[in-house]
């Protein structure tokens, strides 16, 4: 695995860079506040948030975590998750398909937890294609991971629905466009595309959470 050394980035250090390179997403931004910084989570359990969450509305995904959470005693830790039975998963709202992805997650954790909690120095890339060997994890899902509780600067979404919308809106591209367009116009904001993609998040009201 490539050994990288990230360094800590500020929300100012990103305006500036769009001042200098996108004038257009600088506009984007610059009517918008810094993004609120998420609740810390281990990467467990921020993987889990998210293969819940998959394809539910954010109220829905809220009310299934809470009660997933409360069954496990506020922390789902791994062994609970993989000793809990379906039916009592489903108990809960979690989907028979959703449990049996939690699960995998579980074991994928336990046979070796240092794969996702020591990852300093270890590339976005090398990060995606380990995680998503687990079943129910997709690239996006860890994007979200490596964007929110890992704070990477440089990742771009280009999968997500909402980063597209909003560039259609801010920039005049094409609706449904070729997915290389988007990511043509987001090399301009590398190192900072983390930060672009989240105000432009903000610029819809539809931050992922």
């Amino acid at each position: 695995m490539e050994n990288v050394q990230y360094v800590p980035w500020t929300w100012a250090e990103a305006r500036g860079h769009f001042k200098t390179v996108d004038p257009d997403l600088h506009a984007v931004a610059s009517a918008l506040p810094d993004p609120k910084e998420e609740v810390k989570r281990t990467a467990y359990e921020s993987l889990a948030r998210a293969i819940i969450g998959q394809q539910l509305s954010t109220k829905a995904a809220a009310t299934i975590w809470t009660r997933f959470t409360g069954l496990h005693g506020n922390i789902p830790s791994p062994d609970a998750v993989l000793s809990t039975a379906a039916d009592v998963h489903r108990s809960v709202g979690v989907s028979g398909q959703k449990h049996g992805y939690l699960q995998d997650l579980a074991r994928h954790y336990l046979n070796d937890p240092k794969v996702f909690d020591a990852v300093d120095h270890v590339s976005d890339q090398d990060i995606i294609a380990s995680w998503t060997r687990v079943k129910g994890l997709g690239a996006w899902t860890v994007q979200m991971h490596l964007m929110f509780q890992l704070r990477r600067p440089d990742v771009f979404a280009v999968d997500d629905l909402g980063v597209r919308r909003a560039m259609e809106l801010a920039f005049g591209i094409p609706k449904e466009s070729p997915k290389p367009t988007y990511a043509k116009r987001a090399q301009l904001w590398g190192p900072f595309r983390t930060a672009a993609c989240r105000f432009l998040w903000d610029s819809l009201n539809n931050q992922p959470k």
